[in-house]
C-alpha cells in the first residue's frame, strides 16, 4: 500500500508582527489543534482519511480545518471530545487548543488583563523587580500568555498572590501572602 503524503496544517497565510526585539508569527485561530492531530496522526501512521475517521468527520471537511477554510474553534463538541480522546489529552485541553477558550474565558470579574495589570503595577514599585518590568510599549506588545507567565513568576518569587487563582505547588512549604 502506498503511502499517503501528509498534508502541512494550515496553508493560511500567517500574520507576521515585527517588533524592535522579536519578529511573531500568529498562527490561524486553532492552528494548534490541527498541529497536534497532524503530529499524532504521524506517530500512529495514519492517514488523513484515517483521521477523519477517528474524529467522525469527513475528509473534506478535516481539510478545510486544516487550510482554516472552516473555523475550528466553532466545531461541536463531540469532534473535539474524539479529538481530545485521539490525542489522548483532557477534553478542556483540546478545546483550548482549538481556540474555543482563552485563559480569559476561566477568569471571573475583574479582568484578567485588569488582574495582570495589577501584578505588573506592583512588580514595578517591587524594589527587587522593578528594573526587570518591562517597559510600557514591549509590555502592550507582548503577548497575553507571556504576561501571563510574567505575572505568575513574579508572584513565586514574590511569595504574594495577585492573581487569586494561582496556585503554589504542593510541598510548598513556604508561606504565602495575599496581596490587597
Amino acid at each position: 500500500m502506498a503511502e499517503k503524503s501528509k498534508v502541512k496544517a494550515s496553508r493560511q497565510p500567517r500574520k507576521v508582527v515585527a517588533t524592535p526585539q522579536a519578529t511573531v508569527i500568529e498562527s490561524p485561530i486553532g492552528a494548534a489543534l490541527i498541529a497536534a492531530l497532524w503530529e499524532r496522526m504521524g506517530e500512529r501512521t495514519h492517514t488523513p482519511k484515517e483521521l477523519a475517521e477517528a474524529l467522525g468527520i469527513t475528509y473534506v471537511y478535516l481539510m478545510a480545518l486544516a487550510r482554516s477554510e472552516k473555523p475550528i474553534q466553532q466545531i461541536g463538541r463531540e469532534v473535539l471530545k474524539r479529538a481530545a480522546d485521539y490525542l489522548n489529552i483532557p477534553v478542556a485541553q483540546a478545546y483550548l487548543l482549538a481556540g474555543a477558550l482563552t485563559p480569559e474565558d476561566f477568569v471571573l470579574l475583574p479582568s484578567l488583563d485588569e488582574r495582570i495589570e495589577r501584578v505588573r503595577e506592583a512588580m514595578t514599585h517591587d524594589a527587587m523587580w522593578c528594573g526587570l518590568a518591562l517597559t510600557d510599549e514591549v509590555w502592550r506588545k507582548t503577548p497575553q500568555e507571556a504576561r501571563l507567565l510574567i505575572c505568575m513568576l513574579y508572584e513565586q518569587s514574590a511569595k504574594t498572590t495577585w492573581l487569586e487563582w494561582t496556585l503554589v505547588p504542593k510541598g510548598t512549604t513556604a508561606r504565602v501572602k495575599r496581596a490587597s
